[in-house]
């Protein structure tokens, strides 16, 4: 799993916006590795920016994009 998937997977299951700081706590307990804030912060801001899966909601702030079903 990457660290983007691993990313997508914690912001799934809160199922709510979270700071990077419990992202990156929640990767750390879940997933067992300990991922780096810059990197992971600058490779969600490349998804966001091609408005893939993850949407920010605030400074260093992060959630999924809503499901376009329907």
């Amino acid at each position: 799993m990457s660290q983007v998937e691993m990313v997508y997977d914690i912001l799934q299951s809160a199922g709510r916006h979270l700071h990077i700081s419990e992202i990156l706590t929640r990767v750390a307990k879940r997933h067992g590795v300990t991922l780096d804030r810059e990197s992971i912060v600058s490779a969600l801001a490349k998804r966001i920016a091609r408005k893939d899966r993850f949407l920010r909601t605030a400074p260093n702030t992060f959630s999924v994009l809503p499901d376009k079903e329907g």
